[in-house]
């Protein structure tokens, strides 16, 4: 006799594989074939349109059949473990860079991860960004062995191709229209809105250095390497007052 977790697992992979061993343990009247299959349906249906919602860059560029076949397969591949359905697409990117008929466009891998970093940026939890006051009254080496955090929502990506020209224009952009630029993208939401922004590449090199728990002084050499010329002060401060930036949970400003 099928233990609960046997039945669980044939059934889950009846739904989401394809598979049939489920079908042996319904009771069926001449319905119960028919109505597993329109639950069948009606979960993929589910998972595509949340899917949908979550990569419009790659829906746009694919065409809405080569995606519902690119979901599909995925679907079989990496069935939803998550708890809420809306976190299920994480692993879509890593699962186009695997797939053989896409290999002829390469900046698809980018795109979907980008559509996933704005996806995740809704539901990123919130930070109390870092105030500017602050700062203005720090001496100058304090100010530079700060280590600033970015907000939970904020994603850095670093592309070979122009990624932030095809979130813009996809759904007018051709096959053939897309050359290799490199192209550095900050998705954040400081606030109630979803932020796509194009990086200047020094300015990507001061945000990753902060990102990996670097202090100011190390990023701002970073920008500094990268291009010497880059008006750093200028970029800090557009972050900073953009709410960009919040403190580790071990250097909180002390309360008065």
């Amino acid at each position: 006799m099928s233990t609960l977790l046997e039945i669980q697992s044939r059934f889950a992979a009846g739904v989401f594989q394809g598979a049939d061993g489920i079908l042996s343990d319904l009771e069926d009247d001449g319905r119960q074939v028919a109505r597993f299959e329109v639950y069948r349906n009606n979960t993929h249906a589910s998972i595509l349109e949340v899917l949908a919602d979550a990569f419009p860059t790659v829906q746009a560029l694919l065409g809405e059949t080569l995606f519902t076949r690119l979901v599909t397969a995925f679907i079989r591949h990496a069935p939803s473990r998550a708890n809420h359905l809306l976190d299920y697409g994480a692993e879509l990117p890593d699962f186009i860079a695997l797939s053989e008929p896409l290999a002829d466009r390469p900046w698809l891998v980018d795109a979907a991860r980008l559509d996933w970093a704005r996806n995740a940026a809704y539901g990123a939890a919130e930070a109390a960004p870092m105030g500017a006051e602050a700062l203005q009254e720090m001496a100058a080496d304090a100010l530079l062995a700060l280590r600033p955090a970015l907000i939970p929502s904020a994603t850095l990506l670093h592309s070979d191709w122009p990624i932030h020209a095809i979130w813009m224009n996809a759904d007018a952009m051709g096959e053939g229209e897309i050359a290799p630029r490199a192209e550095m993208v900050l998705v954040s939401r400081p606030e109630m809105q979803v932020q796509t922004s194009l990086l200047h590449p020094a300015e990507h090199a001061l945000l990753q250095v902060l990102q990996d728990g670097e202090t100011l002084g190390e990023a701002a050499l970073a920008a500094q390497q990268t291009d010497p010329a880059f008006d750093l002060m200028t970029a800090f401060a557009g972050h900073l007052s953009a709410g960009i930036f919040t403190h580790r949970s071990n250097e909180e400003p002390k309360q008065a």
